[in-house]
């Protein structure tokens, strides 16, 4: 029986797959953190003001792969759905809504950038 071998001289794909796991958390976090901050302003041209306060806590967080988008005000929920005396005046939801394909992009510009794409 005989035998055969073959040595991988220039192999371009391993090293990249191997810096792929060190370096797509931090890759995709960067890009959702632009999204988010889009989100945010988009959310805030949307809000009514009143005092500014709703407006003012509108914010992201950006965790690894996990991208938060709130508002802290107390009050927030009943502008954004309404109440049986309020008609809902959603200013969240449109703006999570617009940015679907958006956050679906980063992650995979995120994926790219890890590996030097």
């Amino acid at each position: 029986m005989s035998k055969w071998s073959a040595k991988i001289v220039a192999d371009t794909v391993t090293p990249k797959l191997q810096a792929f796991a060190g370096k797509i958390e931090g890759e995709v976090e960067a890009q959702l953190d632009i999204v988010g901050a889009d989100m945010v302003d988009l959310a805030k041209s949307l809000v009514p003001v009143r005092t500014g306060f709703l407006r003012d806590s509108i914010h992201h967080l950006v965790t690894g792969f996990n991208l938060d988008f709130l508002a802290d005000a107390e009050y927030a929920l009943y502008v954004e759905m309404g109440t049986y005396r309020m008609a809902p005046r959603p200013f969240m939801r449109p703006a999570l809504d617009g940015s679907q394909q958006k956050i679906l992009d980063a992650i995979m510009r995120g994926a790219l950038n890890a590996l030097d794409v």
